[in-house]
């Protein structure tokens, strides 16, 4: 598949739990082209009444949710910290005729949520033990006594770790399915279950990087939330940024990129961007620490939210996982996309680990690239979008 294909949706198609189902998917997703294996044991397993309300809390494209739609009248909640699921799960609604049946939220759902409102959750595991666990709290205190929760998801992802978490919390949550390395486990909500409401983990941070310190806000989940990873640093110490120019952080994260850039172009602007609901939220918060009025943070798949705008400079640590394992697809759009959307001679500048080709890759589409720095264990490189041949930018 090529880079030009990246931002195209797909119709795939299938039975899940004996039933046709249709749905969108494209890369950037962590599963997409194919039924994801807990989903499958969930679909296997569950039980769903005629008026049942179902909250979804990790939704992928949308397989649950059609199910739900289809055997309940009831309230049905999608919720996703990926923009791209939430987009997906809208889709696959849509083309299979239940359109409207759902609320499809970006995030975990908790502020459209109250306590004991729902029959039915579904957890399929989210990478990150600290994430998994604040979910599966989060969908105890929203069932209702009685309630069901079902929790998939693989071995190799730690799910018997969060099952017996949950077997803790609910009094058992016993095994009902596996298969293919994945787990499925059913709890029950008893009466005498107390819960407060899941707190805010947002949390602030320091890190000291060119010659200041800095302050953040972070959460679990987030790429190296807990502390500056060294990449990054080093992206920051190497990263050239003028007073007035104009600066895309491509994958922002909790925001320090952005707002190191924002102080350096105080007569230019700053647009942050990213797919996570909380890595923008966290963004959000960290530039509330500062006085930056020409710095934004906004929701965009690699550059397709700041698409038709040019910058000066382009800084990004590009992801290289979703979910459990190791994706570079993504990563790679980062580069082919930076070139579109700097103006000519706007410069890129990129950290990434050094066992990864971004050097031939950068060079390939830019046509030129510079090593600033190289500890063998992370690159920086920098390079420079030339005019186009006859003048045109």
């Amino acid at each position: 598949m090529g880079v030009t294909d990246y931002y195209v949706w797909r119709t795939f198609e299938d039975r899940l739990a004996g039933e046709p189902m249709r749905w969108a998917g494209k890369p950037g997703l962590e599963i997409w082209s194919h039924i994801d294996p807990g989903v499958a044991l969930i679909a296997q397993v569950m039980e769903i009444g005629p008026q049942d309300h179902v909250l979804d809390l990790n939704c992928g494209v949308g397989w649950l949710g059609v199910l739900a739609a289809r055997r309940t009248s009831g309230r049905i909640l999608l919720a996703s910290d990926h923009g791209l699921a939430v987009e997906a799960a809208r889709r696959t609604m849509a083309m299979n005729d239940l359109e409207g049946r759902a609320h499809i939220v970006h995030g975990d759902g908790l502020p459209f949520l109250e306590p004991g409102a729902f029959n039915v959750v579904f957890l399929n595991l989210p990478k990150g033990k600290e994430v998994a666990r604040r979910l599966l709290r989060l969908a105890a205190w929203a069932l209702k006594p009685g309630g069901r929760l079902y929790l998939a998801g693989p071995k190799r992802g730690g799910v018997e770790g969060l099952i017996a978490e949950a077997g803790r919390l609910f009094g058992r949550a016993p095994v009902w399915a596996y298969g293919s390395g994945y787990r499925v486990a059913v709890a029950v909500r008893p009466a005498d279950l107390a819960l407060d409401p899941p707190g805010d983990d947002f949390v602030e941070r320091e890190a000291t990087v060119r010659g200041r310190t800095w302050r953040f806000v972070t959460r679990p989940g987030l790429f190296s939330w807990s502390a500056l990873d060294e990449g990054t640093r080093r992206l920051i110490e190497h990263m050239e940024i003028g007073p007035r120019d104009h600066v895309l952080d491509l994958g922002c994260g909790y925001g320090i990129v952005g707002v190191v850039a924002g102080h350096e172009a105080r007569e230019g602007r700053v647009v942050m961007v990213d797919i996570s609901a909380s890595a923008l939220e966290a963004s959000r918060r960290t530039l509330s620490l500062y006085a930056l009025p020409h710095c934004e943070v906004r929701l965009s798949d690699v550059i397709d939210g700041v698409r038709g705008e040019r910058f000066d400079v382009v800084v990004t640590n590009p992801p290289i996982h979703q979910g459990f394992g190791v994706e570079r697809e993504v990563a790679m759009q980062f580069v082919h996309d930076a070139v579109h959307v700097l103006r000519p001679g706007g410069r890129l500048y990129l950290v990434g680990a050094v066992v990864l080709p971004y050097r031939a890759i950068i060079e390939r589409v830019f046509g030129n690239v510079e090593v600033l720095f190289d500890d063998r264990h992370y690159r920086v490189y920098r390079a420079v979008r030339r005019p186009r041949r006859g003048g045109a930018g």
